[in-house]
């Protein structure tokens, strides 16, 4: 990627409209993508897509993170960050283009607001940045800040009502329990016109598919109806991919969720009932890596004995599994780990209800609630 960025233009509130026509106007629209040495510039957008950061520091990095996401789905970007430590400060904005090369020649380029409230004045942020919206054009709100949506109570209701998607990313929750008890609450009190997307539950695709490949009725007969102990291990702040993976589990193959509770060196133990027998679910947090699934074990007593499955990352681009105790099994699934702009940009373009997200998170609520019983 090949992209460059105007320098953020200070504006006026009232101004950000009238500011934003000129940047596409002669000479500032040459300057901004069409200086010397440099190709004309056309602007383009799919979406709107508002974005909510608590912090400065929470935004400091999203500048890089926005420039990979319109270059794939060009969008008006309305970036909208609190600053708490500044209560006494004043609403500010600016404006700025993101472009990128075009195939046929000349740069595509994207339009960025960004908008910051000091202090109790966020509440403010709704109602400025709804004029800013393309009207005939989807908008999607992606939470960026590392808290539960619902947890900003009326500032987050006021967004999301101005949002056709709403995505946000579970992994780094400090109290992950009650953030999904809160988010599910939510989400299932939705309207059905609103497509809600958790970046935690994209990131477990590549597994679910393999444990699907790998305890297909074909390959291993009668595994999936005998299974008897599920164990996961993840790095710190995954544990909702974690439950996303079990309820995903639970819910294809009937399981009831019967208890949960917290236990010495292992972070969360579920237990549940099947049509066979009851079985249990272990998740396990390590005290460093990446915040996503690191291994997956699946243990079964089918009518052909005693089996046993296991899932790991073998480098950056491979999902492994190894079935039994013996190497010559190892299956292997091409999967690279995508970076979190990637997982937006893929998701904002994809506006319509995940039916098997919803029913995963109505289950892992109940394992919430368990939990906190």
């Amino acid at each position: 990627m090949s992209e460059s960025i105007t320098s953020p233009k200070p504006v006026d509130i009232d101004a950000i409209e009238r500011e934003l026509a000129e940047l596409w106007s002669e000479p500032l629209g040459g300057a901004a993508a069409g200086a010397e040495g440099m190709e004309p510039a056309t602007r383009a957008c799919m979406s709107n897509l508002l974005i909510w950061c608590k912090t400065q520091e929470q935004a400091r990095g999203l500048p890089i993170e926005i420039g990979a996401i319109v270059e794939k789905h060009p969008s008006r970007v309305l970036l909208l960050v609190g600053e708490p430590e500044y209560e006494n400060a004043g609403l500010s904005a600016s404006v700025s283009a993101v472009c990128h090369p075009a195939s046929a020649g000349g740069q595509i380029c994207s339009e960025h607001v960004t908008l910051s409230a000091p202090g109790s004045s966020v509440q403010r942020l709704p109602s400025i940045a709804r004029p800013l919206l393309i009207g005939d054009l989807p908008t999607t709100l992606w939470w960026a800040a590392s808290e539960p949506p619902p947890a900003a109570g009326g500032l987050f209701d006021d967004l999301a009502l101005m949002a056709d998607h709403v995505i946000y990313d579970s992994a780094g929750w400090l109290d992950p329990v009650h953030g999904v008890l809160s988010v599910a609450a939510w989400e299932m009190g939705l309207e059905t016109r609103r497509v809600v997307s958790d970046l935690a539950w994209r990131r477990g695709k590549p597994w679910r598919r393999l444990i699907g490949e790998t305890l297909d009725p074909k390959i291993a007969p009668a595994a999936l109806e005998s299974i008897e102990e599920v164990e996961i291990e993840h790095g710190p702040h995954a544990l909702p991919q974690a439950w996303f993976l079990i309820g995903w589990l639970a819910g294809r193959l009937g399981w009831q969720p019967t208890a949960g509770k917290v236990a010495p060196g292992v972070e969360v133990t579920f237990g549940f009932e099947s049509a066979r027998s009851p079985l249990r679910a272990s998740v396990r947090r390590l005290a460093s890596g990446e915040a996503e699934l690191s291994r997956v074990v699946i243990r079964w007593n089918g009518k052909a004995g005693k089996g046993q499955a296991t899932f790991a990352w073998d480098g950056q681009d491979r999902l492994v599994v190894l079935a039994g105790s013996s190497s010559a099994s190892a299956r292997v699934l091409s999967a690279r780990r995508e970076s979190r702009a990637s997982l937006v940009a893929r998701q904002m373009g994809k506006l319509f209800h995940d039916s098997l997200f919803r029913d995963t998170l109505s289950l892992s609520r109940r394992m919430a609630e368990a939990l906190v019983r």
